[in-house]
């Protein structure tokens, strides 16, 4: 029996999948990513486990959280560096495929059932134009997908870290902000779990808001973009709902800057876990109404239809179909 690795690396956690060729899961763990200086003792904390250390693994895809250069990937937030030959030979794995991790993503759309996607903007839908994906998680990632007679092209990006562009005055204060504090100001400095916290201590010390104690003890005991969601939410708190909406808002705006640049009349899908756990606020808030604000062109960005991707590990999914194919 061959057996498949699957690994979606990300700058917060990296999750791992041991399965059969036939799609039976013999494994699955997630680690903290920050916990290990580099993939190769997180891999091999994995490998060594008492239920798997004797199997063999006949393929493997690693989709990394940064860009891809043939067999070597560099992971944007963390300090890891990936070769694919010395990591088939260190762990004696037949093969071994490295691709960007939305690039995975994207792969992994077509495996997902009707109830793991949700309609933000119905559209017009047409299967022989292209896909585009755009997610918001510790980064910023985006792919395109272009229609091929045997499935779909995918092509990794980089343009989360495109520059932010404001689109009224509380952004170019937002924008002034992060000018002083980091220099270059991209999207994913914005539109990322680290980002939607930055735009909460911005809003809290411009607007001189009375914050919540419960609110700030819970995000230093915790996750504090998490937290700022849950609050708003949750507890209906004015500061945190407000930033949770200016996120939101700029999401929407990036989301839409990208669809202008590929017109994926095939859909455009937002993934990642921040739009999944807040998916009931980019129903009903600024996503769309920022997406489709492009002046001359929004009644055409208002034809693209947009989903929300609620399965958490597409990416993971996308990984194994990946690993499964470079066993053919």
């Amino acid at each position: 029996m061959r057996h498949l690795l699957a690994v979606d690396i990300g700058g917060t956690k990296t999750l791992f999948q041991l399965s059969s060729e036939q799609g039976n899961v013999i494994l699955e763990q997630s680690y903290v990513s920050q916990d290990f200086s580099s993939f190769d003792l997180v891999l091999c904390e994995f490998l060594n486990q008492q239920q798997i250390k004797d199997y063999r693994i006949d393929s493997a895809c690693f989709a990394v959280a940064g860009p891809v250069f043939g067999r070597d990937a560099n992971v944007t937030n963390l300090p890891w560096q990936l070769n694919a030959d010395n990591l088939a030979g260190k762990f004696d794995i037949g093969h071994v495929h490295l691709c960007n991790d939305f690039a995975a993503v994207a792969y992994g759309i077509s495996s997902l059932a009707d109830d793991e996607v949700i309609t933000l903007q119905q559209g017009e839908v047409d299967e022989n134009a292209p896909r585009a994906v755009i997610g918001a998680g510790t980064g910023l990632g985006q792919a395109l997908l272009f229609p091929e007679a045997d499935g779909w092209r995918v092509v990794a990006t980089e343009g989360g870290h495109a520059d932010f562009a404001p689109t009224d005055p509380m952004q170019i204060l937002l924008l002034e902000h992060l000018i002083e504090r980091f220099g270059h100001v991209s999207y994913e400095r914005i539109v990322s779990g680290p980002g939607l916290v930055t735009i909460y201590e911005f809003l809290r010390a411009y607007e001189q808001h009375d914050e919540n104690p419960d609110l700030r003890q819970a995000m230093i005991d915790g996750d504090p973009a998490a937290v700022i969601s849950q609050f708003a939410l949750e507890n209906n708190d004015a500061l945190a709902l407000e930033s949770l909406d200016l996120f939101i808002e700029i999401y929407g705006a990036q989301a839409g800057n990208l669809a202008l640049t590929v017109l994926p009349m095939a859909g455009l899908y937002i993934a990642g876990g921040i739009a999944a756990k807040n998916y009931q606020r980019f129903m009903q808030g600024p996503f769309i109404d920022a997406f489709i604000a492009k002046g001359k062109m929004t009644t055409l960005v208002e034809k693209i239809p947009v989903r929300l991707i609620l399965q958490p590990k597409v990416g993971l999914m996308g990984a194994r179909l990946l690993a499964q194919k470079i066993t053919v």
